[in-house]
């Protein structure tokens, strides 16, 4: 397998790791990318899905906030086109 990394800040930030922490370039890498793996995977699990629902809700109103405003359709029509389409916590039926 091969990595070709053409970015010379990128290199020298992997020959300064290398060189503080005493791996070798490979290696300092591959810790560095498992560290960063694991603090994502660790800040997905504090994830609650009351969150998720939050963000999702939060996206959907964001976009019938822009088709809003560009779309000019009466109140009623797009109440009853939302109540056809979401529930009552505003996802997808």
């Amino acid at each position: 397998m091969s990595l070709n990394i053409k970015n010379e800040r990128t290199h020298a930030l992997v020959r300064e790791l290398a060189e503080r922490t005493g791996l070798s370039q490979t290696s300092a890498v591959e810790e560095a990318v498992v560290r960063y793996l694991r603090e994502l995977t660790a800040k997905d699990a504090d994830q609650t899905e009351a969150d998720r629902v939050a963000a999702r809700r939060a996206r959907i109103d964001l976009v019938r906030a822009q088709i809003a405003a560009t779309v000019h359709v009466p109140l009623h029509v797009r109440q009853e086109a939302d109540e056809a389409l979401y529930d009552e916590n505003g996802l997808l039926r």
